[in-house]
């Protein structure tokens, strides 16, 4: 791997270039795939968490339809 820098900005960053074997570019993308989907799950547990989805207060155990939705009849709006 081959990184060189490019440019330095004002504001402290940088621009950078990387020189990448096809064999580090896909460890690379391999690890930024997974860090994205763990960092997903984790962020995603905070409302999942907060959510319970064995109680929804819709309908019967029978009912096609929740409570506060009931189906129409013909003909009607």
């Amino acid at each position: 791997m081959n990184v060189m820098m490019l440019e330095e900005h004002e504001d402290g960053s940088a621009t950078y270039s990387f020189d990448l074997t096809m064999e580090e570019r896909d460890i690379l993308l391999s690890l930024g795939i997974m860090t994205a989907i763990k960092n997903g799950i984790k962020e995603g547990k905070q409302y999942v968490g907060n959510t319970d989805l064995g109680y929804t207060k819709c309908g019967t155990p029978d009912s096609v339809h929740g409570e506060g939705e009931q189906p129409r009849e013909s003909g009607q709006p």
